[in-house]
């Protein structure tokens, strides 16, 4: 477990990838049975997890987001007052579909208020991940670790956590937290961008872009100096591509000529203007570009791209040709190499060229796993007419869940159907809108965490703690389990974490003749408090990069909140569970 553990926090490689090998490992070495090494993928947890994902996906393809951007801004008076709105609505919405797709819908919507109002966003997005985070931990649905944790219940004492038992923590806790958040903790943000109309959400006179000088142009045979004369303060020459594909320095005195590659610092506004001028054309592989039809777009690549850990190549085999990659920008990283070579991660914001038709940028788009920001020149189209019937279908699925008519599984599978049925999901999407590295990761560490059980690895660890129970009270022995928790969820995945520490609290809980309630609730919160990186929390990733944050500046609002959540909770936790 230690060495699983250690390769989650060395973060080289791709949760769900740790997660299979150390599956197959196990099954090598003969402690997991091979017939039993895929039964994770049946686990109810997993398919909820999935089904979650999907339901949030055609809720949002309903025209949902439309409607909340439109409640929200008419509370757009005052930074204080929309604060306070975004955040509830956010810990509302994260509380019925999964936290991440609800951070995902208010972030572009967010910073469009942003821009319009002439607010720095760096002030509102953190708040947003965090409020998200909050409102995930008041169902049994709002987070994957909920989920887990109420199936373990069920494995220990065959009665499973009801849809809103999460609540009489979660609640108290997502309103003192949402309180905190508005009134003190957007303070101890760090602010380094002050928008305006003038100035764009994200800085982007930093994108890096290839152009290859054509046949024609105006720049055969100058200097380079000479070039660099004509241009304008905002654009520079970083450099050239040479023969072999790597970049070098473009000395001053050097002629230019046909064909050659040139790296530009240039600001997205200018690009078809310096085309047009110069006789330059983006992409060398594809003639098709035209300057009329050069619209520009600014998206986001989400933890669930099939982008991440890949480079410019295949993302141009991805979307096909309509789209063009003009720019990378990644926040405290300086280019050194040429965009080709970079390989995409998780927060990177694209600057991407439009040549197709408007109404498929959005499945594009979607496809890819991106999630635009703000737009230049065109909007994604929403079937805004179905918003009734998705609401009525899934609230009449929360019904069937709630008043215990029929499983979650069923009730939620019956309600994806539904949405496929309205075409707000179609067949293909339904594959591509579900979160496989997290169902891959959960299938996978089911069985691991159930061998570790069987090993006797979890009872160990809880019998050593429960050594110290006499000299320890009962109600610090749950502080010690959530704060362990809250360090392991802030370092790796929250769904990995609840699948280690269930059994562990569970059976501390056995040895010294407590309740399993109190210590299962415990790692329920503790694994949804990721506050102190970018890395814990998906939600926290999604924000890093439009809200110009640095690795660091988590922790300064995500420490008193732990510390926060860690007081109001616990009290909570004794007088409904103990």
């Amino acid at each position: 477990m230690v060495f699983l553990v250690a390769l989650f926090i060395w973060g080289r490689w791709r949760y769900d990838a740790i997660s299979l090998i150390m599956l197959s490992v196990f099954v090598v070495l003969g402690y997991i049975e091979p017939a039993k090494a895929f039964t994770g993928f049946a686990h109810p947890a997993v398919v909820t997890v999935a089904l979650v994902l999907l339901i949030s996906k055609g809720l949002e393809k309903s025209g949902f987001i439309l409607l909340i951007g439109n409640q929200i801004q008419k509370f757009a008076n005052n930074q204080m007052q929309f604060m306070v709105i975004l955040t509830l609505f956010a810990a509302v919405l994260s509380s019925f579909m999964n936290n991440i797709g609800a951070m995902a819908m208010l972030l572009p919507i967010t910073l469009g208020i942003c821009q319009k109002m002439e607010w720095n966003p760096s002030k509102f997005l953190m708040p947003l991940a965090f409020a998200s985070i909050l409102g995930g931990m008041n169902t049994k649905i709002g987070t994957p670790p909920n989920i887990i944790i109420s199936e373990f219940r069920n494995e220990y004492t065959e009665s499973t956590f009801s849809f809103f038992d999460f609540s009489y923590v979660g609640i108290p806790l997502t309103l003192f937290g949402i309180l905190f958040i508005s009134f003190l903790g957007w303070r101890l943000i760090t602010l380094r961008t002050i928008n305006s109309s003038e100035n764009p959400l994200i800085k982007i006179d930093d994108y890096l872009v290839e152009m290859t000088i054509k046949k024609g142009s105006s720049l055969i045979d100058i200097r380079a100096q000479d070039f660099r004369n004509m241009l304008d303060t905002d654009t520079a020459i970083i450099g050239q591509i040479d023969s072999s594909g790597k970049k070098i320095e473009l000395h001053g005195n050097q002629k230019l000529f046909e064909d050659q590659i040139l790296i530009l610092k240039i600001n997205p506004d200018s690009v078809a203007d310096i085309q047009q001028q110069y006789g330059l054309d983006i992409d060398s592989e594809n003639e098709l570009t035209k300057i009329k039809d050069l619209g520009a777009i600014e998206a986001i690549i989400t933890p669930k791209s099939r982008l991440i850990g890949r480079k410019n190549d295949y993302f141009k085999r991805l979307v096909g040709g309509g789209f063009s990659l003009l720019g990378l920008w990644r926040r405290g990283l300086k280019y050194r190499f040429r965009l080709a070579n970079e390989k995409f991660k998780s927060g990177d914001v694209l600057l991407i060229a439009n040549r197709g038709e408007k109404e498929s940028i959005a499945s594009r788009l979607e496809m890819a796993g991106l999630m635009p920001l703000w737009q230049r020149d065109f909007d994604i189209i929403r079937d805004s007419s179905k918003v009734l019937f998705a609401f009525i279908v899934f609230l009449t699925s929360l019904a069937l869940i709630i008043f215990n008519f029929i499983p979650i599984v069923i009730a939620f599978l019956l309600c994806v159907i539904a949405f496929v049925s309205a075409k707000l999901l179609t067949g293909e999407s339904v594959y591509r809108h579900i979160d496989w590295p997290v169902v891959i990761l959960l299938a996978a560490m089911i069985p691991i965490g159930n061998t570790l059980s069987d090993f006797g690895i979890t009872s160990i660890i809880a019998s050593f703690l429960a050594s110290y129970s006499s000299a320890i009270d009962f109600v610090w022995m749950i502080v010690i389990i959530m704060i362990l928790t809250m360090f392991l969820s802030d370092i790796i995945n929250n769904a990995a974490t609840a699948v280690i520490m269930g059994p562990l609290a569970a059976t501390l809980a056995i040895n010294i003749n407590q309740p399993v309630e109190p210590f299962l609730m415990a790692v329920a919160i503790g694994a949804s408090c990721a506050f102190l990186s970018p890395i814990g929390h998906q939600c926290n990733t999604l924000v890093m990069g439009p809200g110009n944050y640095k690795f660091g500046d988590y922790w300064r609002m995500g420490l008193p909140l732990e510390i926060l959540i860690v007081i109001v909770s616990v009290p909570i936790i004794i007088f409904y569970w103990a």
